[in-house]
């Protein structure tokens, strides 16, 4: 089933990128292997957001060995958001994945918000027993005011200098760990520049190009859509110049090959390939510096004697990682109906702009586990879908895959109100990680209304003073909401506590946060206790959800 909703999620997608993309695309896909240039093109493999989708490693190692084989100097890079996502990110703190990742073998990475979930400590571990170089940028030391990455490194390819630039969103204080980037007394001691974003970036452009590089890509964790504006890539690349192509992550999108004009009016081209292998992509830098770029599906690698030998040799250290979490493929129960994040109609993934059954059920678990009036969920948070069929404690892990802390909170009804209010902000484009599903509650949201929402450095700033709202008619428990009253919820520390998706300090009383059953638990709780171990299609047979989250747009 999950293959199923991959393919529908592909033809959806493409459906987005422009013609000329598209056009490559399946030209592209029209073969077993893209035709290869007579002269010595460069070769840079990519992929982006991965999210310890592992098994995707072995068909880029074979097709990487392919390349080589076939005389083109070629290097792999990734764009962010590969160390975490999956059970398996978490209970290694992102090492099963780099050692999966250091056997490709990769060469490059930029440091997507996800890689600081485990905290500044285990990235510092993840660049050390990185045999990639890490490059940054933006990312800062502010007690220093000094880089933590180096910036760019320049490779020899093809016969060019070849430089890549990396650099960091800036949302990764808030769609991270905001904690995670202050000292003990609650001071930001790292930060990414979100000021003079574009000033770093373009000195490391100068720096790359004075040093002799006659390419240079950026190999950015920025996105386009559902991202702040100011710090997406077509804002960075219309704020530069010198940059002649840009590989690109974070807003889980599909780009075959877009164009986006710089500073000087010049067009630089974009691309990106989803999240969790739903492409891995090849750009192409010819011997007089022409770019192309092209997308291709894991399935697609075809078996040759070339490959073969490299692709065994990553599976093989892919199975011995995926040991470590054999324990957790215990049988907890049987789902009648697949738990999703897509519209059924159309394929496409939607948990981060309107309500699914997966988004439901989470919910639905945090509320009844923890014994609260409503709870919340947010949709960044869920990273699987559970198939209809047996499930495993390994299934449900994986749909929460951080082990999150959760707590239990009184939120004052118009506190609620704001917070939502937030979250919808970027209707009918999603959030990157904030939009909340629900339970025990019910809310609508009109899109067509402009966002009221104040931000400061992509975090929430307030309510814009006699602006209309967006969100309306929010009821908990059947019965209008009350600004003045409080009422007991539950959700994840990150969401509550902890400033996380930019929603910044709430004013919440804190009935428990230690001693509580983490997000995960909790599902496999609710399934096994609440649900006797059936979860059923009566409650959630409708992949679009229950009615709880109308948007008009």
């Amino acid at each position: 089933m999950k293959n199923i909703e991959r393919e529908n999620v592909k033809l959806h997608l493409l459906k987005k990128v422009s013609r000329a993309a598209a056009a490559a695309f399946l030209l592209a896909a029209a073969v077993c292997l893209p035709a290869l240039s007579a002269e010595k093109d460069a070769v840079i493999l990519y992929t982006n957001d991965v999210h310890c989708a592992v098994d995707g490693y072995a068909a880029l190692a074979a097709y990487r060995s392919q390349m080589v084989s076939a005389g083109h100097d070629t290097i792999v890079v990734d764009a962010g958001d590969f160390i975490q996502g999956e059970i398996l990110g978490t209970l290694t703190k992102g090492a099963a994945v780099q050692n999966i990742m250091n056997s490709v073998p990769y060469d490059a990475a930029a440091p997507g918000n996800h890689e600081f979930d485990y905290g500044i400590g285990a990235f510092g571990k993840l660049t050390k027993g990185a045999k990639f170089a890490v490059l940054s940028c933006n990312f800062t030391d502010l007690r220093k005011s000094s880089l933590l990455l180096p910036p760019y490194r320049i490779y020899e390819l093809g016969g060019r200098k070849i430089a890549l630039v990396g650099v960091t969103t800036p949302e990764s204080l808030t769609k991270s760990t905001p904690k995670f980037f202050q000292n003990s007394d609650g001071q930001q001691i790292y930060g990414f520049c979100p000021e003079d974003l574009y000033a770093h970036v373009q000195s490391a452009v100068d720096a790359a190009r004075n040093e002799g590089a006659q390419t240079v890509i950026l190999l950015g964790h920025l996105g386009v859509n559902g991202v702040t504006e100011q710090w997406s890539a077509p804002k960075v690349i219309a704020g530069t110049r010198g940059i002649d192509a840009v590989i690109d992550g974070h807003s889980h999108e599909v780009f075959a090959g877009e164009r986006y004009k710089n500073a000087d009016g010049k067009e630089v081209l974009y691309t990106q390939t989803g999240t969790k292998f739903m492409f891995f992509g090849k750009m192409t830098v010819a011997p007089d510096g022409a770019i192309l770029t092209e997308l291709i599906h894991p399935s697609d690698v075809k078996s040759t004697l070339s490959s073969d030998e490299a692709r065994a040799a990553v599976q093989k250290v892919i199975d011995g990682e995926q040991q470590r979490v054999a324990y957790l493929k215990e049988e907890v129960g049987v789902s009648e109906v697949t738990l999703t994040w897509n519209d059924p109609a159309t394929g496409e993934y939607i948990a981060r702009r309107r309500e699914t059954n997966l988004g439901d059920f989470a919910a639905d678990a945090y509320r009844a586990v923890l014994g609260t009036q409503i709870a919340l969920v947010n949709g960044g948070g869920l990273r699987d879908i559970i198939s209809e069929g047996s499930i495993t404690r390994l299934d449900l892990m994986n749909v929460n895959p951080w082990n999150n802390k959760m707590c239990i909170v009184e939120i004052k009804g118009q506190d609620l109100l704001d917070l939502l209010e937030f979250q919808c902000r970027n209707l009918p484009d999603q959030n990157t990680g904030g939009f909340l599903h629900v339970s025990g509650m019910s809310y609508e949201a009109d899109a067509t209304v402009p966002s009221p929402v104040k931000l400061k450095n992509g975090v929430f700033d307030g309510i814009e003073p006699g602006q209309t709202r967006r969100v309306k008619n929010v009821c908990i428990g059947g019965e209008p909401l009350d600004p003045d009253r409080f009422y007991k919820a539950a959700a994840s520390r990150y969401i509550l506590l902890e400033g996380g998706d930019g929603t910044g300090k709430l004013s919440v009383k804190v009935i428990q946060s230690e001693g509580l059953p983490t997000d995960a638990e909790c599902l496999v709780k609710y399934v096994a206790e609440t649900l006797s171990g059936r979860i059923p299609k009566t409650l959630y047979g409708n992949a679009l959800g229950s009615g709880r989250i109308v948007i008009h747009k």
